[in-house]
């Protein structure tokens, strides 16, 4: 028995396109309606490698999902963060409130995560009059 390591196989990429030098184009794996290889017409990825003629794209950082998100609601959107976000950490929403003053991104999420898509009744109140 050996103590070594075996080496890591990269998984089998399928290439995006191959160049082919007789018709002078690049090719996916789909054949068109002649049984040819049908032209390469997509967006070029924006990173990747080629090898032997063929184009790959690099491999995922993460799975992809079916889910998809929006702003708290179809109508309302966070605020653009702020220089200042940084140095409001330490306030609450209602000492934000009480001074009038923009509330902070992080705060926007708060609120968010406590009183849902609709925000608090004060802030439902506060957005209707801006």
């Amino acid at each position: 028995m050996t103590d070594t390591t075996p080496a890591m196989q990269p998984p089998t990429a399928q290439p995006v396109a191959a160049w082919n030098p007789t018709r002078g184009i690049w090719e996916t794996t789909q054949l068109d309606l002649y049984g040819l290889s049908a032209p390469f017409s997509a967006i070029w990825p924006t990173c990747g490698w080629m090898r032997d003629g063929s184009a790959y794209r690099l491999p995922l950082s993460a799975l992809l999902t079916n889910a998809s998100a929006s702003s708290p609601s179809p109508g309302a959107l966070f605020r653009t963060p702020l220089a200042t976000d940084s140095s409001r950490g330490g306030e609450t929403l209602d000492q934000v409130r009480a001074r009038r003053g923009t509330i902070a991104l992080s705060h926007q999420i708060i609120d968010f995560a406590l009183h849902g898509p609709g925000g608090s009744p004060s802030r439902r109140a506060e957005s209707e009059t801006l």
